[in-house]
């Protein structure tokens, strides 16, 4: 059995305090109401799938949130998966979607999705939309990609630089993050941090900032400090990925959900992977692993 990989989103406006709207859209293919979606391509990230799809299915562009769900299901003979996100509608339909896949799209409340939508699978997306998927702002802490090893070098420890694979990955971490809007990046003060974020920083027309609080040399001496500077970035609500090391990101990580809930997520990060913590009004409400860039 072939397994088919597939990404799509919830695409969500907000009319005014009160009113939540979701977009469903109507494929005449298979004369069903459903979320958009489509099949991920060679290379693709999942998430840069899901953005895509929704660009060429709706003709909106989105800012996503938490990821919310995988759902699988038979296609013939095949099984299918699917990963969907929140994605929140920015401003008026700028392309023009593809009318052979989808020739409706419909604004509804999240009570008449629930009646609308066609397959049962999507309902259970809608719950966790429901859940947890409106109103938050991404923080996503990022571990260097692969640098040269402690052996393989002989100068500063601050100075180690990325091995070519970290290189690959800095050069493919673009796409992933692009559908978060990112408007800050962050990074601790080693060469082999801010070499990972310097090509999308200049990709995403944004200046690095540099912190020596999050060096691992620094955390050892005072965690408080890292974490203050994470709290700050949180407050400011700011979209921002924060560049770091292992050992920093998972004490920070553990500080903001409680050291019992870590326990449950793995306590490290290989290189160029990454943990999104989604919050809203200062709570962190859903936190998504994000693999590293294949290469």
């Amino acid at each position: 059995m072939e397994v088919i990989q597939a990404a799509g989103a919830v695409l969500w406006r907000r009319l005014n305090e009160d009113l939540l709207q979701v977009a469903l859209i109507h494929r005449p293919r298979y004369d069903d109401w459903s979320f958009p979606k489509g099949k991920v391509e060679s290379g693709e990230a999942e998430i840069s799938c899901a953005h895509r799809e929704v660009l060429e299915e709706t003709g909106y562009d989105a800012v996503f949130g938490p990821e919310l769900c995988k759902i699988q299901y038979e296609v013939g003979e095949n099984l299918k998966t699917v990963r969907y996100w929140s994605a929140q509608a920015i401003g008026e339909p700028s392309a023009v979607h593809d009318t052979e896949e989808v020739d409706q799209l419909i604004w509804v409340t999240i009570s008449d999705a629930y009646a609308k939508l066609s397959r049962k699978g999507d309902q259970e997306v809608l719950k966790n939309f429901e859940k947890f998927g409106a109103d938050t702002t991404p923080l996503i802490l990022l571990r260097h990609g692969k640098a040269i090893t402690r052996e393989e070098w002989e100068g500063d420890d601050g100075d180690r630089p990325l091995a070519q694979l970290g290189q690959l990955q800095s050069k493919r971490m673009h796409a992933i993050y692009l559908p978060f809007a990112v408007t800050e990046i962050h990074s601790s003060d080693a060469v082999r941090c801010y070499e990972t974020v310097s090509p999308m920083a200049r990709a995403m027309s944004l200046n690095l900032v540099y912190w020596s609080e999050l060096s691992e040399y620094a955390f050892e001496k005072d965690k408080k400090a890292a974490i203050n500077v994470v709290n700050d970035i949180i407050e400011s609500e700011a979209r921002a990925i924060v560049c770091g090391h292992n050992p920093v990101i998972p004490g920070i990580v553990a500080k903001f959900i409680g050291k019992k809930n870590f326990k449950e997520l793995d306590h490290g990060l290989l290189p160029g992977e990454a943990w999104i913590l989604h919050h809203r009004d200062g709570e962190i409400v859903a936190i998504d692993w994000v693999q590293a860039p294949a290469v």
